[in-house]
């Protein structure tokens, strides 16, 4: 449980900003930004960023039933943030202190970074130092209104800081119902994400969930690598 967030010039790269970059644009606007999901796109070429903020590390299941570890960053340049799931957890280091990093052979997709055993990761030397604007620190620590998540694309990848209104818990689920000052939403907690220790009040910190709609319902449904803080 959390109560904040924790999303020489840079190379040019085929990045783009993620979906969930402001809580006060029009819903309009970010109906129309929304994109069906990707394919992973490897890319080779280094980027160079410095990391905002990660997780611990967290133990989660692959679809063959084996347990793995990794944990969850927020890395920005000079002009936009990322989120990055982190597959090797023997990078943890890497992405600790603020540091300014390259990493190289990553995928990208859903407007996320994956960092895997094939990935490179270097810590920069001391003429690639850069500043992120306070802007993009501000906007990375933001999170989307629920009234405007209800309007988005279902498919779409969910990260922020929301409190929590009601928390039924099942065999096998659990039901965590946030709110805030705009609406309300359903979060639907498997694996790791089931039966969190939290109470009504409390703010959960959401990594990596997905948007999902039927019926005109919308609700956020955990994943492989999805966490709550």
């Amino acid at each position: 449980m959390s109560t904040a967030m924790g999303r020489s010039p840079s190379p040019k790269t085929s990045l783009s900003a993620p979906p969930n970059s402001s809580s006060t644009e029009n819903p309009k606007t970010v109906a129309k930004c929304q994109v069906t999901p990707r394919r992973n796109v490897l890319q080779k070429r280094p980027v160079i960023v410095k990391v905002l903020s990660t997780t611990k590390p967290f133990e989660y299941e692959t679809p063959e039933m084996e347990k793995k570890i990794m944990f969850h960053a927020t890395v920005a340049t000079q002009t936009q943030f990322f989120h990055v799931k982190v597959l090797n957890t023997s990078l943890k280091e890497k992405f600790n202190g603020k540091k300014i990093i390259i990493i190289s052979d990553y995928l990208e997709y859903d407007s996320l970074l994956e960092v895997n055993e094939e990935s490179t990761v270097s810590e920069a030397g001391p003429n690639q130092t850069f500043e992120v604007p306070n802007k993009i620190i501000n906007r990375a620590k933001e999170t989307l209104k629920i009234d405007i998540l209800h309007k988005q694309a279902s498919g779409n990848i969910v990260y922020g800081v929301f409190m929590l209104h009601k928390k039924t818990v099942n065999q096998k689920t659990t039901i965590y119902e946030i709110q805030d000052d705009r609406g309300k939403m359903d979060v639907v907690g498997t694996g790791q994400c089931h039966n969190i220790p939290c109470e009504e009040g409390d703010k959960l910190q959401l990594f990596c969930f997905r948007l999902r709609k039927k019926n005109q319902m919308s609700k956020l449904i955990s994943e492989m690598h999805s966490f709550i803080q």
